[in-house]
């Protein structure tokens, strides 16, 4: 709340990939509380083990309002440049409206935490 306090837009919600302490709680576990914290007053912005059009989803339905996607796109630049970057954005494009057309969501703004299968008990 300090980021709502002090006038900012968006917060980012990341793990910096999970390196910097072992055991602590992944992006998604903490996303929706975050989320609903701040909710309507600043923007969400997530990263953090976003590898598949279906990792977007789940974010979006966590409460993101957009995704970040960090060392996936360098490695396909550093692998085939410019090229690279857009047929791995094309993918993941693919496999997120793939994952929409899969869960009843016509547009992103129809993306929601009912989406998500959730066991007895968790929140």
């Amino acid at each position: 709340l300090s980021a709502v306090e002090a006038g900012a837009d968006a917060i980012v919600v990341s793990n910096h990939g999970g390196r910097v302490m072992d055991h602590m709680p992944g992006t998604a576990e903490v996303l929706p509380e975050i989320s609903n914290a701040v909710a309507g007053r600043i923007k969400v912005l997530v990263d953090g083990g976003i590898r598949e059009g279906i990792d977007i989803i789940k974010m979006l339905a966590l409460g993101a309002d957009a995704v970040m996607i960090g060392r996936p796109i360098c490695i396909a630049a550093f692998g085939a440049g410019q090229e690279g970057v857009s047929f791995y954005l094309q993918e993941k494009l693919k496999e997120l409206k793939k994952a929409m057309i899969l869960t009843g969501c016509g547009s992103i703004d129809k993306i929601d935490p009912s989406i998500i299968f959730r066991k007895k008990g968790e929140r």
